[in-house]
């Protein structure tokens, strides 16, 4: 019996003159290149896709060789995270789910892909998928993302220290989020 699968493999084709920011703040544990215990996740567009390369090390072990589930959904969760961004709908995570097909091997490389397949208003859908080099299916993932809007994230300035609230003025320009 051939298994379930959580995907509809449905992609909606990025707009014309779509980016991809190179992180989503300096300090994001999913792709922040400040931020030295993170994922490291480098986000591009391919096509209608948003992909990236997963790598995991030694500290994101979960068992013997295997790393920790938490930290693939982490990295699925940031990747998908940008598909919104390719779609200029400033969103956040309402709606995660994951299954692990096999295991994914710390060390072993896997090249992850996301879009998105559906949006209704405020809602965006995206689906992700993760293989190996030989094209063997290791994660799937969905989620549904909600537009916020600027004033969500602007307004979450208030409560951080002005040192980061320096740092990242930059990104609060329509310069990095078109």
């Amino acid at each position: 019996m051939p298994r379930q699968t959580l995907l509809t493999h449905r992609v909606i084709p990025v707009p014309p003159g779509a980016a991809l920011p190179p992180f989503h703040v300096p300090w994001c544990f999913g792709c922040g290149p400040e931020n030295e215990h993170g994922l490291r996740l480098e986000a591009r567009l391919d096509g209608d896709l948003v992909v990236a390369d997963l790598r995991l090390a030694p500290w994101f072990a979960g068992g013997p060789g295997v790393a920790h589930g938490g930290a693939v959904a982490a990295f699925f969760d940031d990747l998908m995270g940008f598909v919104p961004v390719a779609h200029f709908a400033p969103a956040v995570t309402a709606r995660f789910e994951i299954d692990f097909v096999r295991p994914v091997f710390l060390g072993a490389p896997l090249r992850a892909e996301a879009w998105l397949s559906e949006r209704d208003g405020r809602k965006l859908f995206a689906e992700g998928i993760g293989r190996d080099p030989s094209g063997e299916v290791y994660v799937e993932a969905r989620a549904l993302y909600l537009e916020v809007g600027f004033e969500h994230f602007t307004g979450a300035v208030a409560e951080i220290p002005a040192e980061q609230v320096e740092r990242l003025s930059r990104f609060l320009s329509d310069e990095y989020y078109p």
